[in-house]
């Protein structure tokens, strides 16, 4: 019997053990003094209250990452970083404004990667924001619409989206909205979605292909071209002229007024902007990582 069964928490340095045995090294990394990455993402934890149909980090079993170990990691870091706190699903962690207040403490900026569901309680979002939370991606596959959600993310959640993505806004978080197009499930959704949060002030917005590796959906995924296409095509009348801004070999960078979009075609292999925390307590390239790691970590 699993240990999460029995409701027994591992010791810190158990769970460091299991999350080290786990995890596949992508073959470069780096000490954190040596860090190359403006940004880190960080596994606080591999539970999630959601079944998701794309899923780069579908390893359910796993403890949760200790985290006096973590802030070690971090103050080790050469220069102010932008840490993502991801999971799965991080708001599960019942200590996360503490963890957000930590990270600010140590002179970092934290950013949540989450699903949004926990977000549907105001106060639940006042408190990460008096913790120092000011920045938030937030996932957004089926935009407005039930059906969608239970297609891509395998659960009918439109309305907690919503009042989710709501409440963030209402309390001034930087928010960036994530969305996974996929061919003919919910690209022809985009012009409504679109522009419901230009509407509602949304001032970044990242549309991205499906990524292929660990749980995914099949098909042949969009290009950039493709994406680009999709969003020309959603941009409501009489909207500002959408201008390229940035371009990289797997991400384009748009201005659509004061709107930020980009489009990225997954993965992002060979940056130097993003990086992952490992177990080993090294730095590794973000994407680069996912794939080693494959159903492993």
């Amino acid at each position: 019997m699993l240990l999460d069964e029995l409701r027994i928490e591992p010791t810190a340095g158990e769970a460091l053990e299991r999350l080290r045995r786990a995890h596949r090294s992508s073959g470069t990394r780096f000490p954190p003094e040596d860090s190359p990455f403006g940004t880190l993402f960080v596994d606080l934890t591999h539970r999630c209250n959601m079944a998701c149909r794309n899923c780069y980090i579908p390893v359910r079993e796993l403890p949760d990452l200790p985290v006096e170990w973590l802030y070690g990691v971090l103050r080790r870091l050469p220069r102010r970083t932008r840490i993502r706190l991801a999971g799965a699903e991080p708001t599960v962690r019942r200590d996360l404004p503490e963890i957000i207040a930590r990270v600010r403490a140590l002179g970092h900026i934290p950013v949540l990667l989450t699903n949004g569901l926990k977000l549907g309680r105001r106060s639940y979002v006042a408190e990460l924001k008096s913790a120092g939370l000011r920045t938030i991606h937030y996932s957004a596959n089926g935009g407005l619409r039930d059906e969608l959600y239970e297609a891509i993310d395998g659960m009918p959640c439109a309305d907690r989206k919503r009042e989710g993505l709501e409440n963030a806004i209402a309390e001034r978080m930087n928010v960036t909205v994530g969305m996974i197009l996929v061919p003919g499930v919910n690209d022809f959704h985009l012009p409504e979605f679109l522009g419901w949060m230009l509407a509602r002030g949304v001032r970044d917005i990242h549309f991205r292909s499906v990524g292929a590796t660990g749980r995914h959906m099949e098909g042949k995924p969009f290009t950039l071209d493709d994406l680009e296409d999709r969003l020309r095509e959603a941009l409501p009348p009489r909207s500002p002229a959408l201008r390229m801004t940035a371009e990289g070999g797997s991400s384009r960078d748009y201005r659509l007024g004061k709107v930020g979009i980009q489009l990225t075609q997954w993965p992002d292999l060979g940056s130097r902007e993003r990086g992952r925390v490992t177990p080993e307590a090294m730095v590794e390239p973000m994407f680069e990582s996912i794939l080693s790691n494959e159903f492993h970590y």
